[in-house]
């Protein structure tokens, strides 16, 4: 794969690189804050290793990255010009726009959604089938329990097969060992580094991604008409750029990451950069593919989220396909 990654930011990005250097030399650099959802983490990374490479600069994009809060809650900043750009769930921005805010997806960062159950005995959680009867511990608005009704009827299951326990998220891990629910929820990649340190090589997962509906999760977003604007498509470039070189060689951007935010954890953040990883990446998604916004997982997940009006409006690849991206 690293081979293929090296060919591709040779070859395909050498068109961006172009745009970079005739649009954006003579004008003055342009401000362009991101808001973040949640804290700097290791998916965040790749932000960090363009800005500390000096990437933005060069194309006269002065980037902040702006620590945020949830998916929703950042696309409100986004629409009401606290930021420029931000980083939000998908199903989030389907809402946004419900809402009648103004937003568009331009790239898929979690071209796969973390979404999954886990189980402390692998052998009881082989297939789908084998959640019917069971408790299963999740807050109101985690994603596996809202979008319990699409992931059913993938697998034939019927609504009330499960019993849903109330519970967030720092307590569901110590539920499981206790015997209180038999199934926990997870839709955030990095909780999944606490079920493997706390059940080890016996823990039971089903990947939604694996599994199906596979639907996507975090995506970059910017206000629909900002597209246009050639500060916009420099900066896609470039964060298609720095998540490209990462996939290559993570070390360089986690160590962007803990630069420029120190109390991170550094043996964590590495932990937990593979699961980021594979998130983005699928098997060709890593060269000439990746951050396409597939139209299919786009309906899809608009459908999963019973959101599914207007759809086409929500997200597309035509920066990614400026920067050189292979985008059906």
């Amino acid at each position: 794969m690293h081979r293929a990654v090296r060919n591709f930011r040779a070859g395909a990005f050498a068109s961006a690189v172009a745009m970079l250097l005739c649009c954006g030399a003579a004008a003055a650099a342009e401000r362009l804050r991101v808001c973040l959802n949640w804290a700097p983490g290791a998916d965040h990374a790749p932000l960090y290793h363009a800005r500390q490479e000096g990437w933005f600069a060069a194309a006269d994009v002065a980037v902040d990255i702006l620590p945020g809060g949830q998916s929703a809650d950042t696309l409100r900043r986004l629409a009401e010009g606290e930021c420029e750009a931000a980083v939000a769930d998908f199903g989030a921005v389907l809402s946004a726009r419900a809402q009648d805010r103004d937003v568009v997806a331009v790239m898929a960062i979690g071209a796969h959604a973390p979404y999954a159950f886990y189980a402390t005995d692998g052998s009881a959680l082989r297939s789908p089938a084998d959640l019917a009867g069971k408790r299963i511990a999740a807050y109101g608005t985690d994603p596996p329990r809202r979008l319990w009704g699409a992931f059913a009827a993938r697998h034939g299951l019927a609504l009330e097969a499960v019993h849903w326990i109330d519970l967030p998220n720092n307590a569901k891990v110590e539920a499981l060992a206790t015997g209180q629910v038999d199934v926990a929820a997870n839709g955030f990649y990095h909780h999944h580094l606490e079920y493997a340190a706390a059940f080890g090589d016996g823990l039971g997962v089903l990947w939604w991604r694996e599994w199906g509906p596979d639907l996507l999760g975090n995506v970059l977003v910017l206000p629909t008409g900002a597209v246009a604007t050639p500060a916009s498509a420099r900066f896609v470039a470039l964060a298609r750029r720095a998540w490209l070189a990462c996939l290559s060689a993570p070390q360089p951007c986690l160590e962007a990451l803990l630069a420029a935010n120190t109390h991170l954890d550094p043996v964590r953040e590495a932990r937990k950069w593979p699961l980021a990883a594979r998130s983005v990446a699928g098997t060709d998604e890593a060269t000439e593919h990746l951050g396409c916004l597939d139209s299919a997982r786009v309906r899809g997940t608009a459908v999963a989220w019973s959101l599914a009006k207007n759809v086409e409006a929500a997200a597309t690849n035509h920066l990614l396909k400026q920067a050189g991206a292979r985008c059906d």
